[in-house]
């Protein structure tokens, strides 16, 4: 039996995104593939941006429509996105012509041509817009302690943001939702405490990951957003590098 496109789309689907049905299946993605079509031919306006994440940190970029034949779209993309989404086998497309979010599968990518072929496209509803802070997957070692009701986790923070942090540790201690208590962050250059709220904790075996809420005065704010960005910089700059991977003949 062959495989609909939502079960296509639903093998790379992200587990952050969800797939929304206007019409049907079919007919929402004929209707894409049109307006598609029409800012191909000049008809619509090329408004045209692309969305994919590394590390967390959003990649986004105009796109160029080369060609539309057979439900695939050829576009020409930045060498940022390209790499981005060859990683995640996916991208999300917006336009103010299309009335949601697109997410559509890379059937391939030309990284010496920045040419990205694209199938399947879906609407899309993507919770992660909805963040009030940029969030990033920390790649340094950074040591953390929450301590609240007289116990304590210690661990190595996994992602982070303004207002938010994720704290990797050992399998234990479980706290009462809400618990209110102090973060100790052991950031390079600053050890700071801020005011932690826990709301939950999800096991990634063989650690858990303890997820918090941050109330933070100024002062700790200017040092958590000197860090994020020292993060960020990093970030780009391993997509960079693999851009000029590109330029060496590699894949």
């Amino acid at each position: 039996m062959p495989m609909t496109n939502r079960e296509g789309v639903e093998r790379f689907l992200p587990n952050q995104y969800q797939l929304l049905t206007v019409k049907d299946v079919q007919r929402d993605e004929a209707a894409i593939i049109e307006v598609l079509s029409g800012i191909m031919s000049g008809k619509i306006p090329n408004d045209l941006e692309l969305l994919n994440y590394y590390r967390e940190i959003p990649v986004s970029f105009g796109a160029t429509i080369e060609r539309v034949e057979g439900g695939v779209v050829d576009m020409t993309v930045h060498e940022l996105q390209s790499v981005t989404m060859q990683l995640q086998n996916m991208t999300l497309v917006k336009s103010r012509h299309l009335p949601h979010c697109v997410i559509a599968r890379v059937l391939k990518i030309d990284r010496k041509l920045d040419l990205a072929l694209l199938t399947q496209f879906s609407y899309v509803h993507i919770p992660a817009e909805q963040r009030m802070y940029v969030r990033v997957i920390v790649s340094d070692r950074v040591e953390a302690v929450f301590h609240a009701d007289g116990e304590s986790v210690r661990g190595t923070i996994s992602d982070f943001s303004y207002g938010g942090v994720a704290i990797l540790a050992p399998q234990g201690t479980l706290f009462r939702e809400n618990a209110r208590g102090i973060i100790t962050l052991s950031l390079p250059g600053d050890e700071i405490d801020v005011t932690g709220i826990f709301l939950r904790a999800n096991d990634q075996n063989p650690l858990r990951r303890y997820i918090f809420k941050l109330e933070t005065d100024k002062k700790n704010e200017r040092i958590i957003s000197q860090f994020l960005f020292g993060q960020q910089v990093k970030i780009l700059r391993e997509l960079k590098d693999m851009c000029l991977i590109r330029g060496h003949g590699l894949p």
